[in-house]
């Protein structure tokens, strides 16, 4: 349960970013919502989950990481009422935000949660089932919006639904044992160890994940629309949406058991430029395709193979930094974070004064320069040998067991 609590949670509160963009048809049936809104919508989200995010730190040396993830549940799920009973356009807005600064706070506490509490040899498939969120969330508003469209669901019911999916998750995380249940961080002050060299290297893999997630994050608010406009039903590209975002997580989960059984970071951080450099194709098919099975099979690939980087990356990340397990999750979350803010931001402006050509181009430009930044981290990582996992620089014969915190 440890395993897979933590990430449904991310999927759950993760599933408010998008699914303004999944119900776009049907809520402009009500007031008017353009492809910027959508784009504004989703950034709002992913602002506040960065700004939050900085102070989330501080937040978990005051309360537990699952005190946090159960308060972010319970945000959501009362924002989602007030958005069922008085809708609107800037309802929708300040749904995003709310919901975003429940993301940035509570994110951060499920990857702390992960890293401190599950076995060193579990770790990757908990980061695989973990980042599986976001194409889980997706996946979660893809089956709302085919509600909506094809069996005729106020869009406003579905937020009544998701208030619903919210308290009923924070329930769910009851199961998690008492034994697993972690305490409120200790501060992490500097160490005599920590140097620039280790600083500068964790602000590139913070900028490597901004681009990357830059790149990524346009699919879950776009993906229907833009089908939509290469040819696609909207009951088809809700269903491709739905099947892209499943394969998606299958990708996640599947990459983070292999990381378990190669678990060298140099291998993780190459296996993210492969993923950034397929979705970089499998945008240029969403730019270019026209037709239902052209568009579908690049939202497949894009999907299944393009997303499944973010494990790798957190993974990688805590093990080339192990000092300071709580500021290297929040810097990099807080680089993803600030992606899927400019990302959408940028693509929602590019469609409404170009088009969706140049806007998928331009994703599959920033998806194609993120590699490029991977492998800076890269050829850095292969420079020096990375300590152990959770072990820091300079502690060297300890057991796996010593090294695992749930036996510390």
């Amino acid at each position: 349960m440890l395993i897979v609590l933590p990430g449904l949670a991310s999927a759950v509160i993760g599933m408010a970013g998008p699914l303004p963009g999944a119900l776009v048809l049907a809520i402009r049936e009500d007031f008017a919502f353009t492809a910027s809104d959508v784009g504004f919508s989703f950034a709002g989200f992913y602002l506040a989950s960065a700004l939050v995010s900085q102070f989330a730190g501080r937040l978990m040396t005051r309360w537990s990481q699952l005190a946090l993830i159960r308060l972010g549940l319970a945000l959501c799920a009362a924002v989602a009422v007030g958005l069922a009973l008085w809708s609107g356009r800037w309802q929708l807005f300040a749904a995003a935000g709310l919901c975003g600064a429940a993301n940035g706070f509570s994110t951060p506490a499920v990857n702390l949660l992960i890293a401190r509490v599950v076995p060193s040899h579990r770790r990757g498939l908990a980061f695989g089932v973990r980042m599986s969120a976001v194409p889980g969330g997706a996946s979660l508003a893809a089956l709302a919006a085919y509600l909506v469209v094809g069996h005729g669901h106020d869009w406003q019911t579905v937020y009544a639904g998701y208030s619903t999916l919210c308290l009923a998750t924070v329930a769910g995380t009851g199961l998690i044992g008492r034994s697993a249940r972690s305490a409120p961080e200790a501060p992490q002050p500097p160490r005599a160890g920590d140097g620039a060299g280790e600083a500068r290297g964790l602000r590139l893999l913070t900028f490597a994940g901004l681009m990357a997630a830059s790149g990524g994050a346009v699919l879950p608010p776009f993906l229907v629309d833009g089908m939509v406009h290469g040819g696609a039903a909207a009951g088809e590209a809700a269903v491709f949406l739905a099947v892209g975002s499943w394969l998606g997580m299958g990708a996640r989960i599947v990459v983070g058991v292999v990381s378990d059984r190669l678990p060298r970071p140099q291998l993780h951080l190459t296996g993210v430029v492969a993923s950034l450099m397929t979705g970089s194709l499998g945008m240029v098919g969403l730019a270019l395709g026209r037709g239902t099975l052209a568009v579908g099979a690049a939202a497949v690939v894009t999907f299944g193979l393009g997303w499944a980087w973010p494990g790798l990356l957190h993974h990688a990340a805590i093990q080339l930094y192990p000092r300071h397990l709580l500021r290297t999750t929040t810097r990099l979350q807080s680089g993803t974070f600030l992606g899927g803010l400019l990302g959408p931001a940028v693509f929602g402006l590019a469609v409404t004064h170009l088009s969706f050509t140049g806007a998928w181009l331009g994703s599959a430009a920033v998806l194609a320069f993120a590699a490029v930044a991977v492998c800076g981290v890269l050829r850095r990582a292969g420079g020096a040998k990375a300590p152990g996992p959770w072990s820091p620089a300079g502690e060297t014969g300890a057991s796996p067991r010593q090294r695992d915190p749930r036996h510390s």
